[in-house]
């Protein structure tokens, strides 16, 4: 009689690499939706998320000489974060003319803090204010700050 043998040795192998394609398929979509979570997590841009401002003109009677320090806007943070120092840059539109303020020397107009902490950071709830610095933003005649 003749004996049927079968060769089983072969069928271990193939089902192990079969299964570590699997397991690296599987597991490289895991990390793959792990770290896409990851990255927008650092881009919510919601509105809980961002600073909020209120502005009122100065109440300081403008005048026409030149290089005149006449302050313009008082500006109040209402939001919840501090803001460095570095960071506070304000841009002003006058009739047709953009005008850049911050708090370096040399700009069209400075941010000062005449209250508060004075310290390196905006904190909500205290005031800045906006005057001129090296341009002639409102004469006499007045304008309108927008």
């Amino acid at each position: 009689m003749m004996k049927n043998e079968k060769n089983e040795q072969a069928v271990s192998p193939v089902i192990a690499t079969i299964l570590m394609v699997a397991i690296t398929v599987v597991l490289a979509g895991v990390l793959y939706v792990w770290a896409n979570s990851l990255a927008s997590e650092g881009t919510d841009t919601s509105a809980s998320t961002l600073n909020t401002y209120t502005a009122e003109d100065a109440d300081d009677a403008a005048n026409d000489a030149a290089g005149g320090a006449d302050t313009l806007i008082r500006m109040q943070m209402t939001g919840k974060d501090d803001l460095a120092w570095s960071f506070v840059k304000v841009t002003l539109s006058v009739g047709d003319n953009i005008y850049t303020c911050s708090v370096t020397a040399g700009d069209d107009c400075t941010i000062s803090q005449a209250a508060g902490s004075n310290d390196n950071a905006w904190e909500p709830g205290e005031y800045i204010f906006l005057s001129e610095g090296t341009a002639e933003i409102c004469s006499a005649q007045g304008c309108d700050v927008g």
